[in-house]
């Protein structure tokens, strides 16, 4: 199919799901996920993109209604509106302070293990800088520089799972089950923060190329980040063992140690520059998308020019946090518990108005027509 002018393909959608969403096993995720069911850690992933299936494929089939239109937009038609304006609103906030504590993860992670003498200011200040310039570009530049990043992206990373089993033990799998099946159905199904990102990929839906593409690059991508954040974790539990409890950023940690022969002790130099490209683009995304919602939000056709005001805000909001700990045990915790039930809660009443009506049944006349 021949990609249309400004819009992305499946393939840069691709791109950018994966780099958004399957970058979380290179932050603190893997960790925050052990502490809660302890080796059985990486079935929470699969099992809850089983779970997220389902606000997903309800979320899609509304979506299939309005085809040239984005996720806010069928929010407002939907609930009216002023009911509609403040779903979003809310939608907007949750997003605001998910960009800020994710972008202070990664200048934390910069500063920690690489430039642990330059200020965390000066750090955020320029990832942010990087990637509101690249999100002022637009999805398309987004989408075309994910596309040239993410082979690279994928094979250093599966270099450095494999290079990572050199001092591995598979017996730290062991009990399979953790602490139990009903406990990792629990903690699965209150981690849907995981695939989040999937239910603000609806708001660029009129950016790419067909409708077809989004849904088939939803499910694509969806099947397999859980694979890769599950095969990433359970590297890092035969790696860490019960270490990785207090491990705060382990392919980070993995990657200082790995080598290659006695030629090539350290290499973590390569990994960080494939990593850093990916942050980049991660952000930009959300960025772009950020500043979408709020051009919607406040009918701003050229919400753009907005984007580096946005990003100075997140920066600020990503500040607050005095140090990692308070960040990554108290505030993101309580994110999560959050972004899981709204993204939830929305896609199943958006499809239930649609339902009652009427909306599927006028769509399937139309089609018979």
């Amino acid at each position: 199919m021949k990609q249309q002018p400004g819009k992305i393909g499946i393939r840069e959608y691709l791109s950018i799901a994966i780099l958004m969403v399957g970058a979380k096993v290179t932050e603190d995720t893997p960790t925050a996920l052990f502490q809660k069911v302890q080796n059985a850690a990486w079935m929470i992933p699969i099992i809850t993109a089983g779970i997220s299936f389902i606000p997903l494929f309800l979320l899609i089939k509304t979506m299939s209604l309005y085809q040239n239109k984005n996720l806010f937009s069928v929010i407002q038609k939907l609930l009216g509106k002023y009911l509609g304006f403040f779903v979003c609103l809310l939608i907007f906030i949750i997003n605001v302070f998910s960009i800020s504590f994710d972008s202070r993860t990664y200048t934390t992670i910069i500063r920690t293990f690489y430039f642990n003498r330059t200020p965390i200011v000066i750090i955020y200040a320029v990832l942010m800088g990087v990637c509101a310039y690249g999100a002022k570009k637009g999805i398309q530049h987004i989408g075309s520089v994910a596309y040239l990043v993410i082979y690279y992206a994928v094979l250093f990373l599966y270099f450095a799972f494999v290079l990572s089993t050199q001092d591995s033990s598979i017996q730290s799998l062991f009990p399979i089950w953790g602490p139990g099946k009903l406990e990792i159905l629990k903690q699965s199904s209150l981690n849907l923060s995981l695939f989040s990102e999937f239910f603000l990929f609806a708001l660029i839906i009129p950016s790419i190329a067909s409708y077809k593409d989004f849904r088939k690059g939803t499910w694509i991508a969806l099947v397999y980040i859980s694979i890769q954040l599950s095969v990433g974790i359970i590297i890092f539990i035969c790696l860490f063992d019960v270490s990785l409890k207090g491990t705060g950023y382990p392919f980070h940690t993995a990657i200082r140690f790995i080598s290659i022969g006695t030629f090539f002790p350290n290499i973590e130099i390569i990994f960080f520059v494939i990593w850093v490209m990916a942050a980049f683009i991660r952000f930009a995304a959300f960025l772009y998308i950020n500043a979408l919602m709020f051009g919607q939000l406040f009918k701003i056709k050229d919400f753009e020019f907005l984007i580096p005001a946005l990003a100075t805000i997140y920066l600020l909001i990503g500040s607050i946090p005095e140090s990692p700990y308070d960040l990554s045990l108290q505030l993101k915790p309580i994110l999560r518990s959050v972004i899981g039930p709204t993204f939830l809660a929305v896609s199943i009443t958006l499809w239930l108005v649609a339902l009652l009506k009427g909306e599927f049944k006028h769509e399937k006349n139309r089609g018979s027509m």
